[in-house]
């Protein structure tokens, strides 16, 4: 008895899970808009944020003679053009810039050997007091969609972040991570993942509800990650014509009080009527991010691809969270 008391004694003890987010640098801007929006979640002491950049394994990797040993253990102390160094130097640059790693910072780096790249995978891991940790890492992996996903997978991260576009405007160039990545890491991440597009951060997110049981976990989960970055929500749901007007309104009426009852607020709610992709996409053009439910697991890519979801990720012009 008296084992279990100090078990129920000490149960306010234990801390607060942790909030992971893992966001993919490319070296394009889009992809540091999907940083500067982690960042907004990131507020508080509960969260650990990763920087990945992945590269393909190169045997021909040029170090100019230098000591890779030593490289490895300053990687962002050398003025080295290494593939993505320079993305992941520009990425600590902008949490500086923003005030992020204000304060002391205990550092350390780390590298595992990679057969038959001469630079491998590296680890710069920042610690504060508070326990709160910033990772940038440099990564080989065959391809960079699955590099990203087995980091996904391994570092059990609550929300992937990555751009999606085949040439970034901002200075013409092609995007390491392009659409045909990101459609991969969306159809095959078994957690939630933000395919980023033109992000733009304040003008709230727009949950699409089906009426299923995910889709209303979906809208509660949305509103508490919302409320991290002070992200209005709009509940949204599509009737095939009149006739089931009141049937997608029963639908955001429930998520609405699901919402409230978990503590949070929504902003707004709109109905739309007709085609359900059509809708979504012409809709979420309004918003900062279009907010949709994905499987658990997805299966075969063939029957994902036949999906809403599918479907949505390759015909919207703004960011779409897919929710898992």
């Amino acid at each position: 008895m008296e084992n279990n008391m100090t078990e129920i004694e000490n149960f306010d003890e234990i801390e607060e899970p942790i909030f992971k987010v893992l966001v993919c640098i490319d070296g394009s801007e889009e992809s540091y808009r999907g940083l500067r929006y982690a960042l907004r979640l990131s507020s508080g002491t509960d969260t650990d944020l990763t920087l990945l950049n992945v590269r393909e394994v190169d045997k021909a990797l040029s170090t100019d003679g230098l000591d890779m040993r030593m490289a490895r253990e300053n990687m962002l102390d050398w003025d080295l053009e290494l593939p993505g160094m320079e993305s992941l130097k520009r990425g600590l640059e902008i949490l500086s810039e923003m005030g992020y790693l204000e304060g002391d910072w205990d550092t350390e780096a780390s590298n595992v050997d990679i057969q038959g790249d001469p630079l491998g995978d590296n680890l710069v891991v920042y610690t504060n007091s508070s326990g709160r940790k910033v990772t940038l890492k440099l990564m080989v992996a065959p391809t960079p969609e699955l590099g990203i996903l087995d980091e996904a997978d391994v570092g059990d991260y609550d929300i992937t972040i990555l751009a999606s576009a085949d040439l970034d405007p901002e200075n013409d160039k092609t995007m390491i991570f392009g659409s045909s990545v990101s459609e991969r890491v969306a159809t095959e991440s078994q957690n939630s993942v933000i395919i980023a597009k033109a992000l733009e951060e304040n003008n709230g997110h727009m949950v699409c509800l089906s009426g299923s049981l995910a889709s209303l976990n979906m809208a509660k989960t949305d509103a508490i990650m919302a409320s991290r970055c002070d992200c209005p929500v709009y509940l949204y749901s599509v009737a095939e014509d009149e006739s089931q007007r009141a049937k997608a309104q029963s639908i955001i009426d429930e998520a609405r009080a699901v919402i409230e009852e978990a503590g949070y607020k929504v902003e707004g709610e709109r109905i739309a009527i007709g085609d359900v992709v059509e809708n979504i996409i012409n809709d979420g053009s309004d918003y900062s991010m279009i907010i949709i439910s994905g499987e658990q697991r997805v299966g075969f890519r063939r029957f994902f691809k036949s999906s809403i979801i599918f479907q949505v990720l390759e015909g919207a012009t703004n960011s779409v969270l897919i929710s898992r």
